[in-house]
């Protein structure tokens, strides 16, 4: 383990960023210690960074909605007769289906400190989903009710305004009853914005969001989010409650311990390791939002790690995209494993995120693993469609016939509804299942029945007759990439101390210029570095590509800091990734 502050207030990081003086300062700012009120991370091996600044807070704002919605009497009578949906042939509805309680706002979230209903779950200030609707239904006198289950541990909306549900349009045997549905809720990890006027101002939007199967008290908001909460159908809700009873009765069965039955990691469509039977203990990653000893599905990863000799994960803390991905949390960039696993399989594999390169997952029930009726096929493609790291005798049509997730059967029983777009997907073109486009961390775990991890390959195209995807996927990215313009900091003839009065001041160029100093004009920063080491900025984390992917928006205080790559949407850059990246922050990961 290694202890890491990793949280720093505002003054102190002005501080930090800011500090400028002259080589001759007598009174040189001196260093600052962190605020003893904010919480210390114990990181595991393997795990780096973490949210910092303003990611600490919400602060943002989230595109929110409630939407009616009654069945007309034809649908009501006859289900199938319902137009075709928004995307291909899954169930949807189209804007048009809505009839808004609340029309899609901004909640602005600046200066507000939710007060959780679930205060056994969140910190203070944090809270979920639900705990957003009924800030937002006082705010607009809009009459929430909402009841406790004792039995399931979590709260259910029951009504909104009146509205209790949808009738039922999918169960054969209970057509057109109501029973008190209640609602749910799509979320979308990001504010998702399309078609924009001559000027530039966006005239409309788009929901992307997707079916959330977790508990709605305990799912966390974050920063420029979205979500949509819908009227539901009977037969939809009954299938949450069949998986939170299911997870309720797996734990008792445990003695109280959370015992996850199988992880599974698919490190490419030929290598599938299996894990059993994996005691869960908490690693308090996310003090930020969630109460001490709160589990998550990172959690369970890194319980994981602990029991299995030979198997080694490296997680990273993504923030908010340059693409505008709105991750916030931690996301494996490493896996490898040189052992047998419990199914007796001998495995020596490594994957890493890299390139188009890296891993998706998902959680929960076997019998929920298909509902949306769209789970299966995406990964599938991002497992076989676009892979450059399989070998010559490689056959992407054999991969898409022959892989399947472990255990992948047919779904829920309603599964065949489709491709009518009858069925309980409703809003737009959520992927649906059971957790996409989640990071663990932001996933509170209860006794679920696997975890699975795919080495996933994501590119535009792939070319049959070469099999390449130009995107890019090697497994070996040091092959991809010429790394000889890395300095070796390590022989730098006059490194920096704390001493210097810019200490980890990441911009040289903020005190220092071709006029005051022996800077040369077209020198940049990362240059300085070959003399006078890295100035204290942090260790990399294993990756060798891609650099700007994750942080061209969040580095305050470099300047410039790489070359400008199209394909990694690069901000105010003018020289080299990842050259003027790993030669000061080292990539010790790869050493």
């Amino acid at each position: 383990m290694k202890l890491q502050t990793q949280w720093l207030s505002a003054a102190v990081l002005t501080a930090t960023l800011t500090a400028c003086g002259s080589d001759s300062d007598s009174n040189p700012t001196p260093p600052t210690t962190p605020d003893p009120d904010l919480p210390v991370v114990e990181l595991p091996d393997g795990v780096f960074g973490g949210p910092t600044g303003k990611d600490l807070e919400l602060y943002s704002n989230i595109r929110f909605a409630i939407a009616e919605r009654e069945l007309t009497d034809t649908e009501k009578a006859q289900p199938a007769t319902r137009g075709n949906p928004y995307h291909g042939e899954y169930g949807s509805i189209y804007a048009s289906d809505f009839k808004y309680i609340l029309e899609p706002i901004q909640v602005s979230l600046e200066g507000i400190q939710l007060d959780s209903i679930r205060d056994d779950v969140f910190v203070e200030g944090r809270g979920s989903f639900l705990d957003l609707l009924l800030h937002v239904a006082d705010q607009y006198n809009i009459d929430v009710e909402y009841q406790w289950d004792e039995e399931l541990q979590t709260h259910w909306i029951t009504s909104i305004n009146g509205h209790t549900g949808l009738p039922e349009a999918v169960d054969p045997d209970n057509l057109g009853k109501t029973q008190g549905a209640g609602w749910k809720m799509l979320v979308g990890i990001d504010i998702w914005e399309y078609e924009k006027d001559a000027q530039g101002n966006t005239t409309k939007f788009m929901y992307k969001e997707e079916e959330i199967y977790h508990r709605m008290d305990e799912f966390p908001v974050k920063n420029d989010m979205s979500v949509i909460f819908v009227q539901a159908q009977p037969g939809e809700m009954e299938i949450r409650r069949a998986k939170y009873r299911a997870e309720i009765e797996r734990r008792k069965a445990n003695g109280g311990k959370l015992i996850i039955p199988e992880i599974v990691i698919d490190f490419d469509p030929e290598t599938r390791a299996i894990f059993n039977d994996i005691e869960v203990k908490p690693h308090n990653l996310r003090p930020d939002i969630y109460q001490k000893d709160v589990l998550t599905e990172l959690d369970a990863w890194l319980s994981l790690v602990e029991q299995k000799p030979g198997l080694k994960i490296q997680w990273s803390y993504w923030p908010k995209l340059s693409t505008n991905a709105n991750v916030q949390g931690y996301v494996a960039t490493a896996i490898e494993f040189n052992g047998i696993d419990d199914a007796g399989s001998v495995i020596n594999q490594r994957y890493t995120n890299n390139g188009a390169c890296g891993f998706v997952h998902h959680t929960g029930e076997r019998e929920n693993y298909h509902d949306s009726g769209m789970q299966h096929g995406l990964y599938k493609a991002v497992m076989c469609s676009n892979r450059t790291d399989m070998g010559d005798d490689w056959s992407k049509e054999q991969c898409m016939a022959e892989f399947f997730a472990k255990d992948y059967g047919p779904g829920e029983r309603f599964d065949g509804h489709r491709p009518k777009g009858t069925g309980y997907m409703q809003g737009y073109t959520p992927f649906g299942g059971n957790d996409p486009h989640l990071t663990g961390d932001a996933m509170v775990l209860h006794n679920v029945e696997y975890i699975n991890y795919l080495g996933a390959a994501f590119g535009s195209s792939y070319s049959a007759d070469d099999k390449t995807a130009p995107s890019g996927c090697d497994t070996d990215a040091r092959d991809m990439i010429d790394l000889s313009g890395v300095i070796d900091i390590s022989k730098a003839k006059a490194p920096l101390t704390e001493s210097h009065f810019g200490w980890k001041q990441p911009n040289c160029g903020t005190c220092h210029n071709a006029d005051n100093s022996h800077v040369v004009e077209d020198m940049a920063p990362w240059q300085c570095a070959e003399c006078h080491a890295n100035n204290g900025a942090p260790d990399s984390h294993g990756e060798v590509m891609t650099c700007g992917f994750c942080h061209a928006q969040d580095l305050e205080g470099h300047g410039d800091a790489y070359s400008n790559r199209a394909d990694y949407f690069g901000v105010e850059t003018d020289y080299k990734e990842p050259e003027s990246c790993l030669t000061c922050h080292v990539d010790v990961v790869n050493q």
